[in-house]
């Protein structure tokens, strides 16, 4: 638990001290246990934002403080230690987690002491459709990633020629595997393509050369692909084996996106395109970035550009608002239009220009406090590197 500073305040009035007082918010990810480098990653992006808020003095004279809490990737865990941030250690606000069921448990919480959240990188439809007040979700829903990959497959034939009209559908048996298949299903007519080849398997295969035989038989202009990291790479080992390379593969990133895929399918896994949040060579964030790799050592990635982009999007409401106070700072993101870059702050660096939190429809179910903005790019590993080539005008990289 970090330390709030107040001690060191001259509190020669409650003005005064109220005048130093931190801003409290709450981070809650995976800081232990399986999940502790993804959680490590995310905390950059928060821990940057924060810096570069109270270098330029915070909040109206207040700094911000980060107040950690290690969901330890455990439900129970994620719900004892929101209570904790929110009646221990009084934060205003929180933001988190990584896995969506973690998400659910703390939006619950938050909206049981009405505590506004954000929820940076949880993707799962469903999260939004809760009516909470207290909940809004920065990033893309699960199913705008989908959309975002369909757009793509049509936008492409005019570098590639190549013309896609039907797509073959690989995706394990979890819940994010299942959201793929049903969202294929509901984009393919939308924009003009046929769904040929549904292949439904089960996570942590042994074997996949069936799979693979059947994606070989069926096809495809394309291949969407959902796995997990030891899956995927599974996958390109046995596409390989069985010399099938689709024209076009194309994956939702999670296991495809993980550091650790690259180098585990080195030459194999050149030409799979994937949906990244961001990327190094985007050309939104570049100062952001260079200087974020100064303190780091390593590059942003889409996880900690979206953690840095949540924390300048609370700041901004609680200036907006003009308080502290949970009901003023969820009005306050209600009501909240950013266009471009934030108020006396960065650029937004993610690929879209505008946040706003709205509620709206999808596919006849009615969603709360997304941010319908949000949109994600499409890199291509070209040379063992992940190159942005989609959206174009934030690409300067050929497919």
């Amino acid at each position: 638990k970090a330390e709030s500073g107040s001690a060191s305040a001259p509190a020669t009035t409650e003005k005064k001290a109220a005048a130093v007082e931190p801003i409290k918010i709450g981070a809650m990810y995976a800081l232990s246990g399986d999940l502790a480098a993804i959680g490590t990653n995310i905390m950059r992006g928060i821990d940057y934002a924060v810096s570069e808020i109270n270098e330029q003095g915070g909040v109206d004279g207040r700094p911000l403080e980060i107040v950690r809490g290690d969901t330890q990737g455990d439900p129970k865990v994620a719900r004892s230690v929101a209570e904790r941030l929110v009646t221990q250690d009084k934060v205003h606000a929180i933001v988190g987690c990584h896995q969506s069921t973690l998400t659910e448990i703390v939006a619950q919480v938050c909206e049981q002491y009405k505590i506004p959240m954000i929820t940076d990188i949880s993707t799962v439809d469903s999260l939004s459709t809760h009516d909470y007040k207290y909940f809004f979700r920065l990033c893309p829903m699960n199913s705008l990633y989908l959309e975002n990959m369909f757009m793509y497959l049509s936008d492409q034939g005019g570098q590639t020629g190549k013309d896609v009209k039907n797509v073959a559908v690989f995706a394990d048996n979890t819940m994010i595997g299942q959201e793929a298949i049903r969202c294929a299903r509901l984009y393919a007519p939308k924009y003009n393509m046929t769904i040929t080849k549904e292949i439904q398997y089960t996570k942590g295969a042994a074997d996949l050369t069936s799979e693979v035989l059947a994606l070989k038989k069926a096809n495809a202009d394309a291949v969407i692909v959902e796995s997990y990291v030891s899956d995927a790479i599974l996958l390109m080992k046995t596409m390989q084996e069985q010399n099938y390379k689709p024209a076009i593969l194309i994956a939702k990133a999670n296991g495809f996106a993980d550091p650790s895929f690259i180098p585990a399918t080195p030459g194999i896994s050149n030409g799979l395109t994937s949906v990244v949040e961001w990327n190094p060579d985007l050309t939104k964030g570049q100062e952001t970035n260079k200087k974020f790799k100064e303190i780091y050592g390593v590059d942003m990635n889409g996880h900690s550009a979206e953690s840095y982009t949540a924390i300048w999007t609370l700041k901004t409401a609680f200036e907006q608002a003009v308080s502290t106070k949970g009901e003023d700072v969820k009005n306050a993101l209600s009501s909240m239009d950013i266009q471009d870059s934030f108020p006396n702050g960065p650029e937004i660096i993610l690929p879209y220009n505008r946040i706003k939190f709205e509620n709206h429809d999808f596919d006849g179910v009615q969603h709360f406090n997304n941010n319908t903005y949000a949109s994600v790019a499409i890199a291509q590993i070209q040379n063992g590197e992940f190159k942005t080539v989609w959206p174009f005008e934030y690409s300067s990289q050929k497919i």
